[in-house]
């Protein structure tokens, strides 16, 4: 057996992996620079990820040391003193975190006691491993969010379900951040989808998160072949739309769920802004006498898609958007989310307006006119009587 061989069946025997590959690339902004990482980013995986560095002046005097080199990983602010330290560190945390060369689809994090749970996918099935703890998997994401989550209460992490925080490691820069938005039922609360911002081959969108990024390695690429496209996640341009697209999928899947009911929570203001932009000015209001002892008056301004659904939202704990084909069905799903959440007594409680038109900014000078004076009505009766 020759030495090469040997050696190649020693790693297999161990089951050690080739490094995580980690180039150096300059930004062209400033003399920058960045890590390319070998990691499938964007919905489709038509993308490298790319770890953003800073740089900065030690402020405390050294001999040596003087400047410091930073980058952000899965949460994580790692430090050193030049950049090839810094490489180094950034292999170790990938190594740690991506133990089957999958990275973690998400984190669910309880800040109060500084504890988080990192959430694989593992032939199709979705896992959350505890050290000395049990052995938590389901089939989605919504499945393995309720194991947490009781988890972390009876182990005493959480007071509540509430209390748990979920962040997605987006992949085009491992950055943990909130998600773009979580679709939820005001019929079925075990209903939970998550979604991310992305991009794609036309730009910037949000997608659904299904697929964990995955850790790869430079291949030899044959003569004359192109890129192996991945199975692409349910994206669209915006929250609204890509709640369209869900609610389309579910009834050609023939799922259990009321798509009426189904809505996008927890949007960013940045992902409603946006998606905001991409709709009509507003064509009525939504008028809700809330249950509480002022009894608020909530008022909702209806706006359209290019479709022409109907398109309302609400800012409670953070910003929840509702999509129907009319203004009635609009109403019904509003009335249905306040009236699941307590705000309202009965879901009918909910009345729609039509937009009043605008103040005019100038008036008509034919419509001025006065009373009872010689430039008015009075003086020209006045007039025809002496006639």
């Amino acid at each position: 057996m020759s030495v090469w061989r040997w050696a190649k069946h020693v790693v297999a025997d161990t089951g050690e992996d080739a490094p995580v590959p980690i180039f150096l690339e300059r930004t062209g902004e400033n003399g920058g620079y960045r890590f390319r990482l070998g990691v499938r980013a964007g919905l489709s995986g038509q993308e490298t990820a790319r770890i953003e560095l800073h740089q900065r002046v030690n402020p405390d005097p050294h001999p040596v040391l003087k400047e410091i080199f930073s980058c952000e990983v899965a949460g994580r602010t790692l430090e050193a003193a030049n950049l090839f330290a810094l490489r180094a560190k950034v292999a170790g945390l990938l190594d740690a975190i991506a133990p089957a060369r999958t990275l973690p689809l998400c984190y669910f994090r309880v800040d109060a006691m500084d504890y988080e749970l990192p959430v694989y996918e593992h032939e199709g099935r979705i896992s959350a491993p505890i050290l000395g703890g049990p052995k938590l998997r389901a089939a989605d994401l919504a499945g393995i969010r309720g194991h947490v989550c009781r988890y972390l209460v009876s182990a005493g992490y959480a007071r509540d379900a509430d209390d748990v925080r979920a962040l997605v490691l987006r992949p085009r820069d491992l950055a943990l951040v909130p998600p773009a938005a979580v679709f939820r039922s005001s019929a079925d609360p075990d209903v939970w989808i998550p979604c991310v911002d992305g991009v794609s081959a036309e730009g910037p969108v949000v997608g659904v998160l299904e697929q964990a990024a995955r850790l790869r390695h430079p291949r030899r690429v044959r003569p004359g072949a192109g890129p192996v496209p991945g199975e692409p996640s349910p994206s669209a341009p915006d929250v609204i739309s890509l709640l369209r697209y869900l609610r389309e999928e579910l009834v050609r899947g023939r799922r259990t769920v009321d798509t009426d009911a189904l809505y996008a929570g927890d949007v960013p203001p940045d992902q409603w802004a946006f998606a905001e932009a991409r709709l009509s000015p507003p064509t009525g209001r939504l008028v809700a006498v809330l249950s509480d002892d002022e009894s608020t008056r909530l008022e909702m301004q209806i706006r359209r898609t290019g479709s022409g659904e109907a398109v309302t939202a609400i800012e409670d704990r953070g910003i929840s958007l509702f999509a129907a084909g009319s203004d009635d069905e609009l109403a019904a799903a509003v009335g249905r989310y306040l009236s699941a959440h307590g705000f309202l007594r009965f879901a009918e409680d909910i009345e729609t307006h039509e937009e009043e038109p605008p103040r005019p900014e100038r008036l008509d000078a034919d419509a001025i006119w006065t009373h009872g004076d010689d430039f008015g009505l009075a003086a020209n009766e006045s007039e025809e009587a002496h006639a």
